[in-house]
């Protein structure tokens, strides 16, 4: 989606997220009535993730991240249908210290001095921006690797489907292809997947 429009400014974002094997290729999406796809590629993604040494951050259910000269940071969840919605606010900034925006949003649930990178994730991540009539979603494929330092602890492989609440119709037509064609709907976030690989103990997803 549109990282300027949320540049400093919380929005919902609300996504369907989907487990996959690694092997996972992405159906052919012509078999959408109606529906115009346009592949925009891949792109390399390296995210660090902040919490504290007990994870204080995920077990408030919220999150901050810091992937490719932006910082993010995700409110608590909620769920609708499929989807996982969520207040997320994002800034442009390097990653060497939390900016004062964020120090704010964290500084409801912990002392941002606490903070620390706990997790580093490397994904390639394949978009496909999805149109029918006066709907938008996007759809993407990330294979992702989990570091320690250099070396890969784990990988595994989802897929998204991010859209507006004007868009529900579209979204459900593209989870059920995507369900068909080998993938489930699984609402635990990335992070957490990392972090069981790295050997910690994150919150179970109740969503």
């Amino acid at each position: 989606m549109d990282a300027t429009r949320r540049e400093g400014a919380g929005v919902d974002e609300r996504e369907v997220k989907l487990a996959v094997a690694e092997d996972f290729e992405l159906p052919a999406l012509t078999g959408l009535d109606g529906v115009t796809a346009v592949d925009r590629g891949e792109e390399r993604l390296r995210a660090v993730y902040w919490d504290t040494d007990g994870l204080a951050l995920a077990h408030a259910g919220v999150g901050l991240r810091h992937r490719n000269g932006v910082w993010t940071y995700k409110g608590r969840s909620r769920r609708e249908g499929d989807a996982v919605v969520r207040e997320e606010l994002e800034v442009s900034a390097d990653g060497g210290s939390i900016p004062p925006e964020m120090c704010a949003r964290v500084g409801e649930w912990v002392e941002p001095a606490a903070l620390h990178p706990v997790a580093e994730l490397d994904t390639m991540r394949h978009h496909v921006d999805l149109a029918q009539a006066d709907s938008t979603a996007e759809l993407v494929h990330d294979r992702v690797r989990v570091l320690e330092g250099a070396r890969v602890v784990a990988s595994f492989a989802e897929v998204e489907v991010e859209h507006g609440r004007a868009s529900q119709e579209l979204a459900d037509r593209v989870v059920r292809l995507l369900v068909a064609s080998g993938a489930a709907v699984d609402t635990t976030p990335k992070y957490f997947r990392a972090l069981r690989a790295l050997g910690q103990r994150p919150p179970d997803v109740s969503l």
